[in-house]
């Protein structure tokens, strides 16, 4: 048995939140993977149960990014948590580390998807299989 695991935008400023979803209910409910707070005080891991995304009034998209299998689903939380948060990044209006790169949720969840650790498998890989066994190309 595998979860089906998506990239879900919802509504933020000033960009939109994005957080790791992983579908484990049949009525579309899961859990969800995320970091929270802000880069002026630092951002902390903030995993959750969630309702179906599209219930959300701040509700944005949902991209399919692979599945992980019933296992593997049991681990993520102790591998996503191995990535920092993004850590406090300005004084005000001053940046902290102006040599690095501003990093944010989208940043942070771009992160746990290269994560190869985590058992998901891509989707281009299952279509890459599934045209294997019926011989198509891709």
């Amino acid at each position: 048995m595998s979860y089906n695991v998506y990239l879900v935008a919802y509504a933020g400023l000033p960009r939109d939140h994005h957080t790791i979803f992983v579908e484990t209910g049949a009525d579309g409910s899961g859990y969800i993977f995320q970091v929270t707070g802000n880069i002026q005080d630092g951002m902390t891991h903030g995993h959750k149960p969630a309702k179906k995304p599209e219930d959300s009034l701040t509700y944005v998209s949902k991209q399919l990014i692979g599945t992980v299998s019933h296992d593997n689903y049991s681990r993520i939380g102790s591998i996503v948590n191995v990535i920092p948060p993004p850590k406090k990044q300005f004084n005000g209006p001053k940046r902290i580390y102006p040599s690095e790169p501003i990093r944010r949720c989208q940043e942070w969840n771009a992160e746990v998807k290269r994560s190869r650790a985590l058992g998901f498998y891509s989707r281009r890989y299952l279509e890459h299989v599934a045209c294997e066994q019926s011989m198509c190309v891709i």
